[in-house]
């Protein structure tokens, strides 16, 4: 199995396109991250391998735009997992037009090409025919001494001339644009997001500018608060389209509203979209003609459908459905803590108010993890006798004492939550002290050899209690809903719901921190199914792998 690979395919695309479903299990069967393949006829008939061969001019047509949708179409059955980038660079209908060479972003280690031409003349002279490579995909993708060079297979017989007549219907030219514009999220990169910007490249002769949602945007997408950083995902989109088409230009802005640069930008001249947003076109070009710029052409590509998608996930290959199936899975990598013991393992659990951390503590221990639960210990640190209920006297007085010499929590409330440093310092207190009761419940579960213990904590992030467990799970449900379960729980105004939610740490700064998120929106049963699912990983993380996987759910 090979890491990346370049493909060069020289047989005429009408004759490629009913091969893509086993062109592409072959492709999945040798190749494991990233596949480029080269549609270029030129070197079937070319008489020496050199570049002007393999960067020989294409048509850009139709049937070209077909088999690029057929390639990604297909792909998500064939090699879900596999990163496809089809080379455009060298597409064009526009004469005389200079492209430079390809600079790939990953190291090539094997050529696969579907004529033995390739391979036997690689076994015969690899030295000379090395430069060529280098010369056409930049020397820092290949390697002489790694290269493999490899034959698919010779593909069907064909006669040009009767292939010629056939086909001519379906090569026709493709009409191609100087400024190429699209949008979307782009979150989780998938084969829709690949397919939406090969077809903008093959279409586009100088810029191609994309808009990314950002901010106010995203609030109404599902699990928003997993949406990568904008970062990040303008960062995916340079590393693909400057590997496929590094002879145009790309511009990445962000999308604040539902028109993002259209109405600012008069030059563009082609906005591509995708089924489902296609009636913004429409919108979109209202808004032009309002502003005095011409109206844009619009091309509409078609929908990647998910073949491996679960019941409740979306038909076609989503975002949205990429970011469900983070739920329960490792999120963040681990940090190494080896001041810590390794048994028993601990995981701390946390989420906001009205979050579903109990049931989400009360469904592992069913599963075999044994529960400290924080709130109960907070109580537990005030009473008399501790450290923790001197020093709150000591620093608040003695007149918080009840007649049972407890101290009133009541009381001390009204005190600390009207004066943040008031707070602050009680927390100074207190947290040391419940911390100390977990080390010590902790400490009798190793006595009893318990392999997983889970630490259920509102706190966990605020107090520091993070660097005293292994794992941190985070439990969220949007800032809406958490505030209308509070308001039938607690029986709260939705103003004081929403003071509460807004007093904590939001959903995001606790995922930035949690290695394993679980979402309880839908119902119950799937919560389970997600608290399952990430038992079960968890089972392949333990040091030892010792903890019995209970899969009763």
């Amino acid at each position: 199995m090979f890491r990346n690979g370049l493909i060069i395919l020289s047989q005429p695309v009408s004759v490629l396109r009913p091969q893509v479903p086993r062109l592409l299990d072959h492709i999945a069967s040798v190749i494991s991250e990233t596949a480029y393949i080269l549609v270029q006829p030129a070197v079937r008939t070319s008489a020496a391998w050199h570049p002007t061969a393999l960067l020989s001019p294409l048509p850009c047509t139709t049937e070209m735009q077909s088999f690029v949708t057929d390639v990604y179409m297909q792909s998500s059955s064939h090699c879900q997992n596999l990163d496809i980038r089809i080379l455009l660079n060298h597409i064009t209908n526009k004469a005389g037009l200079t492209r430079p060479a390809y600079t790939l972003r990953q190291h090539l280690d094997v050529l696969i090409s579907d004529t033995n031409w390739f391979a036997e003349r690689w076994a015969a002279d690899s030295a000379s025919l090395l430069p060529i490579l280098k010369e056409c995909f930049c020397e820092r993708s290949v390697s002489g001494a790694s290269l493999v060079v490899r034959s698919w297979d010779e593909g069907q017989q064909f006669d040009e001339d009767e292939l010629d007549q056939k086909s001519k219907s379906a090569r026709l030219t493709l009409t191609s644009y100087d400024h190429v514009v699209c949008g979307g999220t782009f979150d989780r990169f998938h084969n829709g997001h690949r397919l939406l910007l090969t077809q903008c490249c093959l279409i586009c002769d100088k810029e191609l500018l994309v808009g990314i949602t950002d901010k106010d945007m995203n609030n109404k997408k599902l699990l928003n608060e997993l949406i990568q950083p904008i970062a990040e995902r303008i960062a995916v989109i340079k590393d693909f389209v400057t590997d496929i088409k590094p002879g145009i230009s790309l511009d990445t802005v962000p999308i604040l509203d539902v028109y993002g640069p259209t109405t600012i930008r008069p030059n563009l001249d082609c906005l591509v979209v995708s089924k489902e947003t296609a009636r913004g076109a429409t919108i979109v070009n209202t808004a032009r003609k309002e502003k005095g710029f011409r109206p844009m052409e619009i091309v509409e590509i078609g929908l990647v459908e998910d073949s491996c998608r679960a019941p409740e996930e979306e038909e076609k290959v989503s975002s949205s459905s990429q970011r469900r199936r983070l739920l329960g899975q490792l999120l963040h990598p681990l940090t190494p803590k080896p001041h810590l013991a390794s048994k028993p393992y601990r995981i701390g659990v946390t989420g906001g108010i009205a979050s579903g951390k109990s049931n989400v503590c009360f469904e592992l221990e069913k599963l075999g993890a044994k529960i400290i639960n924080c709130d109960r210990l907070g109580h537990k640190a005030y009473e008399k006798g501790t450290q923790a209920y001197t020093a709150v006297l000591q620093e608040f007085g003695s007149h918080l004492v009840t007649e049972k010499g407890e101290i009133d929590r009541a009381q001390l409330g009204q005190i600390v939550f009207s004066d943040k440093s008031k707070l602050e310092k009680l927390n100074s207190i207190v947290w040391p002290e419940i911390l100390r009761l977990v080390e010590e419940e902790i400490q009798q579960f190793a006595t009893e050899c318990v392999p997983v213990v889970v630490l259920e904590a509102a706190v966990l992030l605020e107090a520091g209690w993070d660097h005293s467990v292994h794992e941190v799970w985070t439990t969220f449900v949007p800032r809406d809903e958490a505030i209308s379960r509070i308001c039938e729980r607690n029986k709260l105004s939705q103003e004081e719901a929403a003071r509460r939610v807004d007093a904590q740490l939001t959903n995001k700064q606790r995922i930035a921190k949690a290695n394993v998120v679980i979402c309880p929106l839908w119902e119950y049963e799937y919560t389970r199914k997600q608290i399952l699912k990430a038992w079960d990983l968890l089972q392949q993380r333990l040091p030892d792998s010792s903890a019995p996987v209970n899969s009763s759910l």
